[in-house]
């Protein structure tokens, strides 16, 4: 836990740094897009940290076997599957292949 806390503290201590430098923004779309950016990042790694407090948790808490899968699955498989999900949804056209595509039964266009 404390290979993961040191990082954790450091990430923190540089978000609220750019939060402050972010709220000086006097352009409103300016702070619109980095409001956009700054919470696809945390999100993506809160949900790193998350992964692993569950995977830690589970371990020192002697909590039963389908507790560590959780933990583990989350780890190893979900965040790196929402890296990408993120990240994509941030991008023009994807944003509107699927503003596009609402209704039911409707396919993404390349």
């Amino acid at each position: 836990m404390a290979v993961s806390f040191l990082p954790l503290v450091l990430v923190l201590l540089s978000y609220a740094h750019i939060l402050a430098s972010v709220l000086h923004i006097s352009s409103r779309e300016g702070c619109s897009e980095v409001f956009s950016t700054y919470s696809s990042h945390l999100l993506v790694v809160g949900t790193y940290y998350l992964s692993i407090a569950i995977a830690y948790v589970a371990y020192r808490a002697n909590l039963p076997l389908d507790f560590h899968i959780m933990g583990n699955v989350v780890y190893a498989i979900l965040t790196p599957v929402l890296n990408p999900l993120i990240y994509a949804l941030r991008n023009k056209d994807v944003k509107a292949a699927i503003t596009r595509n609402q209704g039911i039964g409707g396919t993404l266009d390349s």
